[in-house]
């Protein structure tokens, strides 16, 4: 096997790695991506596609979430990728949920969200919000609105962007490549030999092998979550993207908030089993109109591999308080699974001058990968 060349290898075809590729080679670099499976299977294609601003924590996450949607919208147009649906709908049914809403739009990330309480209902459609009917506002105080976020199809999102990454910006890609070691500026695989001026592994939820020794230091977990499609009556339409009081006591941005601590105080009270799995609804639509919905957070050293029915009706439940369903039917049924680290959203763990490992710690990785690997080369290769 002769050696190939290259200025960046990236190991692993996730969003992390197509996001790294993405922006090495805005800099000029000759980039290879090796992939262990014949394409893209884990965190990146399992989840909502669900590319939100609002509701990251500050600081870095949030930066790199507003430089990724930013990316992800230039992509969208290049790439053939399709933007499902925009904006994002938080119900707030508590007092103390309205609180966190009306402290966060003070803040910084509250830039151009609005809050709309009970008795602007009847004039959000006057304002041009469509579909607003969809939502069951009968337990709701008021809504905040966040015209930030926006929905990709996961599933084909990702291939598309590789797709793109290869064909049009000269990106290459070594399929079903599995890398057994690293020798310096040396990578050795199944299939073929590398030497690269520089080498990130992106590693997503694998974190064993030849991550393992760098990694283990940060003490990460797994977590799994349980995800269903959901198909709803004809002619249902979201106005965007739906969350609940418990989304405002889990996401950063707002939990962090002082008012946030009532909330979660009255949540852990009235709501221990959705606590106790970490349930916060979210739900986004598809093109052929049916729903993803989710989702719970189960955490461990492994995947949790069986779904529990009990997890899937609390996500049920609380998707018919806040959506206007008459019925459903569940068509498809998935896990997912994502590194956790209770102290970091993300980490870039610099092992050498040659090699780097960069990991999304938080389940962020659609909303905040391109900002990720900015950072990193911002900081490695200079701006």
């Amino acid at each position: 096997m002769a050696n190939k060349n290259y200025d960046l290898l990236i190991v692993g075809s996730g969003i992390v790695g197509l996001a790294h590729a993405y922006e090495a080679k805005k800099r000029g670099l000759s980039v290879a991506i090796v992939e262990q499976n014949t394409r893209c299977t884990g965190a990146s294609i399992r989840n909502f596609g669900f590319i939100t601003v609002s509701g990251q924590g500050a600081r870095d996450t949030w930066q790199r979430a507003i430089y990724s949607a930013q990316v992800w919208r230039e992509l969208a147009s290049v790439a053939e990728i399709k933007i499902l649906h925009q904006g994002a709908w938080i119900l707030c049914e508590r007092p103390e949920a309205v609180e966190v809403a009306k402290a966060f739009l003070k803040t910084p990330m509250g830039i151009d969200c609005q809050y709309y309480p009970q008795a602007s209902y009847p004039n959000l459609e006057a304002l041009g919000f469509k579909n607003i009917h969809s939502l069951n506002l009968t337990n709701s105080l008021g809504l905040l609105y966040s015209p930030h976020e926006f929905r990709v199809e996961s599933r084909e999102a990702i291939p598309q962007l590789a797709n793109y990454l290869q064909s049009t910006m000269g990106v290459d890609f070594y399929w079903e490549t599995e890398v057994l070691s690293i020798d310096g500026s040396s990578v050795h695989s199944s299939n073929n030999r590398f030497d690269a001026q520089r080498i990130v592994i992106c590693p997503g939820a694998d974190l064993t092998g030849i991550v393992k020794p760098y990694i283990e230091k940060h003490d990460l977990k797994l977590c799994t979550l349980q995800m269903l499609r959901i198909k709803v009556q004809e002619g249902f339409i979201l106005p965007g993207s739906v969350m609940t009081d418990n989304s405002l006591a889990r996401y950063l941005g707002w939990s962090e908030l002082p008012e946030a601590k009532a909330l979660k105080g009255r949540i852990a009270i009235e709501m221990p089993e959705y606590v106790k799995e970490g349930i916060h609804l979210i739900v986004v639509q598809s093109a052929d109109g049916s729903l993803v919905v989710g989702d719970s957070h189960r955490y461990g050293c492994s995947e949790h591999v069986f779904a529990s029915e009990s997890i899937e009706q609390l996500i049920i439940k609380l998707m018919y308080r806040v959506l206007s369903i008459t019925e459903h039917t569940v068509i498809e049924r998935w896990t997912g699974v994502y590194p956790s680290s209770s102290t970091d959203d993300a980490l870039i763990e610099k092992v050498s001058s040659v090699m780097r490992i960069a990991i999304v710690s938080s389940g962020t990785g659609a909303s905040t990968a391109f900002g990720l690997a900015k950072d990193n080369f911002d900081e490695w290769l200079g701006k």
